[in-house]
Protein backbone atom coordinates (compact mmCIF):
# COMPACT_ATOMS: atom_id res chain seq x y z
CA UNK A 1 0.00 0.00 0.00
CA UNK A 2 1.93 3.38 -1.21
CA UNK A 3 1.44 6.15 1.26
CA UNK A 4 1.41 9.57 0.13
CA UNK A 5 4.06 12.17 0.59
CA UNK A 6 3.44 14.22 3.60
CA UNK A 7 2.52 17.89 3.34
CA UNK A 8 4.24 20.88 3.36
CA UNK A 9 3.65 23.28 5.87
CA UNK A 10 2.58 26.89 4.42
CA UNK A 11 1.94 29.61 7.02
CA UNK A 12 -1.07 31.67 4.10
CA UNK A 13 -3.11 28.33 3.30
CA UNK A 14 -6.13 29.99 5.81
CA UNK A 15 -5.16 34.15 5.16
CA UNK A 16 -3.37 36.34 6.67
CA UNK A 17 -3.31 35.95 10.36
CA UNK A 18 -5.49 37.65 12.73
CA UNK A 19 -4.04 40.93 14.72
CA UNK A 20 -2.53 39.73 18.14
CA UNK A 21 -4.35 40.56 21.70
CA UNK A 22 -1.84 43.83 22.22
CA UNK A 23 -2.70 44.90 18.77
CA UNK A 24 -5.94 44.90 19.22
CA UNK A 25 -6.56 46.06 22.64
CA UNK A 26 -4.37 49.37 21.54
CA UNK A 27 -6.65 50.32 18.52
CA UNK A 28 -10.39 51.01 18.89
CA UNK A 29 -12.84 48.21 17.77
CA UNK A 30 -13.52 49.06 14.22
CA UNK A 31 -16.92 48.98 13.13
CA UNK A 32 -18.50 45.82 10.97
CA UNK A 33 -18.58 46.46 7.63
CA UNK A 34 -21.48 44.51 6.81
CA UNK A 35 -23.81 46.53 9.64
CA UNK A 36 -22.56 49.95 8.67
CA UNK A 37 -23.58 52.44 11.66
CA UNK A 38 -26.72 54.80 10.78
CA UNK A 39 -27.95 56.88 12.61
CA UNK A 40 -31.01 56.56 14.70
CA UNK A 41 -34.42 57.87 13.59
CA UNK A 42 -34.56 60.74 16.72
CA UNK A 43 -31.10 62.27 15.09
CA UNK A 44 -29.20 61.05 18.42
CA UNK A 45 -26.13 60.18 16.53
CA UNK A 46 -22.97 60.12 18.11
CA UNK A 47 -24.89 61.40 21.68
CA UNK A 48 -24.38 58.48 23.67
CA UNK A 49 -26.13 55.32 23.92
CA UNK A 50 -29.15 54.70 22.20
CA UNK A 51 -31.53 51.95 24.12
CA UNK A 52 -31.72 48.78 21.83
CA UNK A 53 -35.99 48.71 22.55
CA UNK A 54 -38.22 51.67 23.84
CA UNK A 55 -38.76 52.07 27.24
CA UNK A 56 -41.60 50.48 28.76
CA UNK A 57 -43.45 51.55 31.33
CA UNK A 58 -44.68 48.87 33.82
CA UNK A 59 -48.29 48.46 33.71
CA UNK A 60 -50.17 48.94 37.40
CA UNK A 61 -50.89 45.83 38.73
CA UNK A 62 -54.72 44.68 38.54
CA UNK A 63 -56.31 43.76 41.38
CA UNK A 64 -58.61 40.56 41.29
CA UNK A 65 -60.59 38.31 43.78
CA UNK A 66 -58.22 35.37 42.90
CA UNK A 67 -58.14 32.06 44.49
CA UNK A 68 -54.63 30.34 45.28
CA UNK A 69 -54.57 26.73 44.95
CA UNK A 70 -51.29 24.89 46.81
CA UNK A 71 -49.86 22.01 44.96
CA UNK A 72 -48.00 19.53 46.31
CA UNK A 73 -45.26 18.06 44.22
CA UNK A 74 -43.79 14.69 45.80
CA UNK A 75 -41.62 12.23 44.34
CA UNK A 76 -43.71 8.70 43.39
CA UNK A 77 -43.52 6.42 46.76
CA UNK A 78 -44.09 2.75 46.17
CA UNK A 79 -46.36 2.17 49.88
CA UNK A 80 -46.49 -1.51 50.26
CA UNK A 81 -47.69 -3.38 52.95
CA UNK A 82 -45.11 -1.86 55.36
CA UNK A 83 -44.86 1.55 57.46
CA UNK A 84 -42.81 4.16 54.92
CA UNK A 85 -40.93 7.02 56.29
CA UNK A 86 -41.58 9.95 54.12
CA UNK A 87 -42.27 13.61 54.07
CA UNK A 88 -46.34 14.45 54.79
CA UNK A 89 -47.02 16.44 51.81
CA UNK A 90 -49.71 17.96 54.11
CA UNK A 91 -48.59 18.89 57.45
CA UNK A 92 -44.85 18.80 56.37
CA UNK A 93 -43.36 16.34 58.85
CA UNK A 94 -41.26 13.99 58.81
CA UNK A 95 -43.53 10.68 59.51
CA UNK A 96 -43.50 7.04 59.54
CA UNK A 97 -47.24 5.80 58.36
CA UNK A 98 -50.01 4.40 60.03
CA UNK A 99 -51.50 1.39 58.32
CA UNK A 100 -54.88 0.24 58.04
CA UNK A 101 -56.01 -3.28 56.27
CA UNK A 102 -59.59 -3.24 53.98
CA UNK A 103 -60.64 -5.79 52.25
CA UNK A 104 -60.30 -5.19 48.49
CA UNK A 105 -60.29 -7.72 44.89
CA UNK A 106 -57.85 -9.87 46.37
CA UNK A 107 -59.92 -10.72 49.40
CA UNK A 108 -62.93 -11.09 47.58
CA UNK A 109 -61.83 -13.04 45.29
CA UNK A 110 -59.94 -15.56 47.72
CA UNK A 111 -63.12 -15.86 49.69
CA UNK A 112 -65.22 -16.76 45.89
CA UNK A 113 -62.26 -19.31 45.25
CA UNK A 114 -62.22 -21.13 48.58
CA UNK A 115 -66.33 -21.12 48.43
CA UNK A 116 -65.98 -22.53 44.95
CA UNK A 117 -63.59 -25.52 45.74
CA UNK A 118 -64.96 -26.93 49.09
CA UNK A 119 -65.18 -24.60 51.87
CA UNK A 120 -69.04 -23.41 51.76
CA UNK A 121 -68.65 -24.00 55.77
CA UNK A 122 -67.69 -20.81 57.07
CA UNK A 123 -63.71 -21.52 55.98
CA UNK A 124 -63.99 -19.39 53.03
CA UNK A 125 -64.34 -15.99 55.10
CA UNK A 126 -60.94 -16.91 56.27
CA UNK A 127 -59.38 -14.13 53.64
CA UNK A 128 -61.10 -11.64 55.62
CA UNK A 129 -59.05 -12.46 58.58
CA UNK A 130 -55.44 -12.56 57.20
CA UNK A 131 -54.06 -8.80 56.91
CA UNK A 132 -51.81 -10.38 53.65
CA UNK A 133 -54.54 -10.40 51.58
CA UNK A 134 -56.33 -7.28 51.65
CA UNK A 135 -55.26 -3.58 50.57
CA UNK A 136 -53.12 -1.08 52.84
CA UNK A 137 -54.25 2.61 53.51
CA UNK A 138 -51.15 4.88 54.71
CA UNK A 139 -51.91 7.53 56.75
CA UNK A 140 -49.90 10.95 58.55
CA UNK A 141 -50.07 9.87 62.19
CA UNK A 142 -50.25 13.69 62.71
CA UNK A 143 -52.49 15.01 60.25
CA UNK A 144 -54.56 11.94 59.61
CA UNK A 145 -54.35 12.64 55.92
CA UNK A 146 -54.53 10.13 53.52
CA UNK A 147 -50.75 9.08 52.09
CA UNK A 148 -51.39 6.34 49.45
CA UNK A 149 -52.85 2.87 49.11
CA UNK A 150 -51.33 0.18 48.19
CA UNK A 151 -53.76 -1.99 45.94
CA UNK A 152 -53.21 -6.25 46.22
CA UNK A 153 -54.88 -6.43 42.98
Amino acid sequence: MASAPPLEYSPNVMGPQPPSYQETMGLPYPPSPAYPQQPPPDGNFGKGPVPMYPAQVPAAPSVTNQTVQTVYVQHHMNFLDRPVQTLCPVCQQMITTQLEYSSGVLTWLSCGGLFIFGCPCGCCLIPFCVDSLKDVTHWCPNCKSILGVHKRL
